[in-house]
Formats: C-alpha cells, sequence, structure tokens
C-alpha cells in the first residue's frame, strides 16, 4: 500500500447549511497567530513557516461553543470509524487532543510539516474544510524527503481528510491567494 491510500478523504461530513452556521459564529471570533512546535517543543510563532491566525474551540467559553465542539468531535469519530473500517491499518483511538479553528487570509500558508513530534506525541490528524470562496489553499501531502508532492486536495465545503500524524506524512496547506480560507484541525489520540 502507498503513504497516500492511507489518506482518507471523506466529502459531505458536515452540510453547507452547517458549515455557514458555524462560520457565522465563529469568524469574528479573537484569533491569534499560530505557532509552530519546535523539535524541543517550544511552541513559537514563525510566519516564514506558518502564516496562519488560529481559535481554540473551547467546552468552558459559552453554550454554543459547548455545542459546535462536541458536535464536531462526535462527526470526526464517527468518520474515523469509517476511515479504520476502510483502511484496516490504524489503531483505536478515543480522544482529541484540541479542535481549532485556523483563518487563513490572502498570503496565508503552512509549509511542509508533519503532525506528531516526541514532545507532542499525536495517533491520527483531521482537517475539515469549511469553505470555497477564496482561491489557493489546496493540502498538498509529499514524500517523506519533502520534496514532490504525492497528492494534491482541492478543498470543498463539508469534506474531512483523515491520515496518520507520523513523519510519514509531510503535508502542507498551499498559499491562499485571494480570500480567506476557514478549516478545522484536530488531533485523535
Amino acid at each position: 500500500m502507498e503513504i497516500k491510500d492511507c489518506i482518507g478523504i471523506y466529502k459531505n461530513c458536515l452540510s453547507p447549511q452547517q458549515v455557514s452556521a458555524f462560520i457565522r459564529f465563529f469568524k469574528e471570533k479573537d484569533f491569534k497567530p499560530s505557532s509552530i512546535i519546535r523539535p524541543n517543543g517550544e511552541q513559537v510563532v514563525d510566519t516564514t513557516n506558518r502564516c496562519v491566525e488560529d481559535y481554540n474551540i473551547d467546552l468552558e467559553k459559552s453554550i454554543t461553543e459547548t455545542h459546535w465542539y462536541q458536535y464536531i468531535k462526535r462527526r470526526m469519530f464517527l468518520v474515523y470509524q469509517k476511515y479504520r473500517e476502510d483502511k484496516k491499518i490504524l489503531p483505536q483511538v478515543h480522544d482529541t487532543q484540541e479542535i481549532t479553528l485556523l483563518k487563513y487570509s490572502a498570503g496565508g500558508f503552512y509549509k511542509v510539516h508533519v503532525d506528531s513530534s516526541a514532545k507532542i506525541p499525536r495517533e491520527i490528524s483531521v482537517i475539515i474544510f469549511l469553505n470555497n470562496d477564496y482561491e489557493g489553499g489546496h493540502l498538498h501531502f509529499y514524500d517523506t524527503e519533502h520534496k514532490k508532492i504525492i497528492l494534491d486536495i482541492k478543498p470543498e465545503i463539508g469534506t474531512m481528510v483523515i491520515w496518520p500524524s507520523s513523519f510519514l506524512f509531510p503535508h502542507a496547506a498551499a498559499p491562499t491567494t485571494k480570500g480567506t480560507r476557514f478549516v478545522i484541525v484536530s488531533w485523535l489520540s
């Protein structure tokens, strides 16, 4: 099995109406510049590698936010069960490490990286595309040398992408060239 065959792409995980309601509720929240995690575990803002803002969705902020957190978490686990059945290779996971909304303004990107490290171990990565009224912003998966794109995923509303968080799955968010790109990211463990 090739690496790209271990990446699950599931369309219509959220309806356009759900996505619209989600974006309306969250788009004016207090987004902060996103950080990267260095090999020593230090988190720093480095806009030469990652130019995006984030907002951590939390159970403690409001009833509506708690509802969205629980709903998104449930959808991720339902799709993850389908993914496990489809791929027949992955461990069972039981929790989320976080659910974060990312906001890529025009020029926003995240260079090639992997999601797991010794300091922050993760099992499964999840991205949910929320809108498509922008240009650019494709999700690219690379070979293990980080040189060649092996899979190019064009964002579609409500599509969930799931893959193992290991070093075998380097990926990047291509620059958003026009408009604002919203995605949900999470990690299952």
